[in-house]
């Protein structure tokens, strides 16, 4: 009997360590599987657009490509475009008040600026978010004289541009600019 037991034992050890390396192979193909879908998504691209100015009107594409436009808004204006990103994005501000404005425009990407500037009174701006390119027309400032020759409104010459880069706390640069060039730290 003990003969008969022990004969038992050896045979069905094959079988045994066969189902154990059948169970292993099947966890280890399991977990493999699970990792391919733990893999993080990449993280969509954001674009936006930001205005500074006083007192302007801001007409924009929004994320379905329809224009859409902000009245009267004073200070710092931004909207996100969350989801798809249409293929051309489109900012034209204008100010509402009788005299000179600077406004500053931009198209940002994933917070940071790719396309704008500052101008006087008026701003267009279209960027291709397919190939990075983009155009843009900014008004200029011209200051009225009155008869007597002073500058009545106390603005800066035709000449002079101001830098309007981003600076590293979040703001924008306002230094004039001799000869309509660019602040040389921002170039």
């Amino acid at each position: 009997m003990i003969m008969m037991f022990a004969k038992f034992r050896v045979s069905t050890l094959p079988l045994f360590f066969k189902l154990f390396m059948l169970l292993f192979f099947l966890g280890s193909c399991k977990k493999a599987a699970n990792d391919l879908q733990k893999q993080p998504e990449p993280t969509p691209t954001v674009f936006a657009y930001e205005v500074h100015c006083d007192l302007c009107h801001i007409t924009y594409n929004d994320l379905n490509g329809e224009s859409r436009t902000v009245r009267n808004n004073t200070g710092k204006w931004s909207f996100n475009i969350l989801g798809k990103t249409p293929s051309n994005l489109k900012l034209s501000v204008v100010t509402t008040l009788p005299g000179y404005q600077s406004i500053q425009a931009y198209i940002l990407k994933d917070g940071e600026v790719v396309y704008g500037d500052l101008g006087y009174n008026r701003a267009e701006i279209t960027y291709s978010t397919v190939n990075g390119k983009g155009t843009s027309s900014f008004g200029s400032y011209i200051p009225s004289t009155s008869p007597g020759g002073s500058d009545q409104n106390g603005g800066t010459s035709s000449s002079s541009s101001v830098c309007g880069a981003k600076n590293k706390t979040g703001g924008y640069c306002k230094r004039v600019v001799a000869g309509g060039g660019r602040c040389w730290q921002h170039r």
